[in-house]
Formats: structure tokens, sequence, C-alpha cells
């Protein structure tokens, strides 16, 4: 009994300091690369940031969990419902756009801090799109969900993990949505964002796979990189 106590405070003691280490890494990114060193020098650190989110998880894992790696397979009927999930993510999410932010985004502003980027150009922004929604959402999923959530419930019950893992994917993506848009639309989307990651741990802690919320991430992504393209093009 000891000794599954002491095991139990190990692992405990364990996620925290993961937590530590990792959460606040693409929100450092963001603050460097966005608000404080827009510039080469800001992309150098945010890329760094990235590295260290992408990386430093999976050395975790296997030096300090001693984890072997896996694909994540996913159990029967998770790909359909992440599937028929995102669809309908997707659809709310035009919807919400056509409603409340088509006819009051400031065009010229948002042309502007996105052109400092580089985004105003076609084929730089289809390229982007194509990494965020295929690649950087699989890293997400990877990160946040299969890394940050566990880590998450070691400490909390699974709802509470489920909540604090959605306001850990929130705080970086409203800090990058403030460089480019008014308050209101901020809060709009980022309470989109903290209902969908909600929706991905689920995904992730009822299938104990990222696939179901990776492909429900993919549909979400799409109607956000095609909005985009609707203000700029």
């Amino acid at each position: 009994m000891l000794n599954d106590i002491n095991q139990n405070n190990r692992r405990n003691n364990h996620a925290k300091w993961a937590l530590i280490l990792f959460v606040p890494a693409p929100s450092v990114g963001v603050l460097l690369a966005l608000h404080m060193g827009q510039g080469t020098l800001g992309a150098i650190l945010w890329a760094l940031a990235k590295i260290w989110l992408f990386f430093g998880p999976l050395l975790w894992l296997l030096f300090i969990e001693k984890s072997r790696l896996s694909l994540s397979p996913v159990k029967k009927g998770g790909l359909l419902v992440g599937t028929l999930i995102g669809i309908g993510m997707m659809l709310i999410i035009w919807l919400a756009y056509l409603l409340f932010a088509r006819g009051n985004v400031d065009v010229g502003n948002f042309y502007t801090k996105l052109s400092v980027v580089g985004l105003t150009s076609i084929g730089y922004y289809l390229t982007i799109s194509i990494y965020w929604t295929f690649i950087n959402s699989l890293l997400e999923e990877y990160v946040f969900r299969f890394f940050i959530f566990r880590q998450s419930e070691q400490i909390w019950s699974a709802k509470i993990a489920l909540i604090m893992t959605a306001l850990f994917f929130t705080i970086h993506h409203t800090l990058a949505l403030a460089a480019y848009v008014p308050l209101w639309q901020n809060i709009l989307a980022s309470t989109g964002v903290f209902i969908a990651s909600i929706i991905w741990s689920w995904l992730y802690a009822h299938y104990r796979s990222i696939w179901p919320a990776y492909i429900c991430h993919i549909f979400a992504d799409i109607a956000v990189f095609s909005i985009g393209w609707d203000i700029l093009f």
C-alpha cells in the first residue's frame, strides 16, 4: 500500500513538472513573436518555442515516463464520430462568422497586419493553411490531448482535466488573436477555441486515441482558413 502511494505521488509530481515545463511554451512563443519581437528574431524565438513544445514531451515520455511510442490506435467508430463532429464544428464556425463577424472586420487593418508575416500572398497563404490544417493540428493533438491532457488527468479528475487542458490550449490562441482582431472578436473566437478543445479532449478521453480529435480539428481549421481567405482575397 505504501509503495502504491509513493508511486502515485511520484507520478503526480512528474505530471506537475510536465505542465510547468511545457504548457507555457506556446504562449511564450506567441508573446515573443507577435507582441515583443516581430521580425526575424521573433520568428526564430517562436520556432524555438515550437521545437521545445513538440520535442520536449517526446523526450519526457521516453526518458522520464519510460513509455513506449505508439501509433495511437483508435477504437471502432472513433473516426466516424470525429468526422461528424468536425463537420458540425465547421458549419458552426462558418455560421458564427456570417452572423457576427463578416462585414464587421476592418479588412484594411487585418490585411496590413498579415502582410507583415507574408500571409497576403496567395501562394504563401495556401502553404501555411495546408501546414496548419494537416500538420500543426496533428502536433497540437499529440501535445495537448495525448500529453497535456494525460498529465492533467494525473493531477485532477477527468472532468477538471478537460477544462484545464482547454484553458491551456486557449491561452496562446487568445494571445495570437489579440495581435490581429479587436477584443470582442477575440472573445468570440477564444470561446469557440475553448469549447472545441473540450470536445477534442473528450474524444481523446473516450477513444484513447488522437485520431478522432485530429480529424475533427482538421475540419475546424478548414473553416478558419477559409474565413481568412474570404476576408483577404
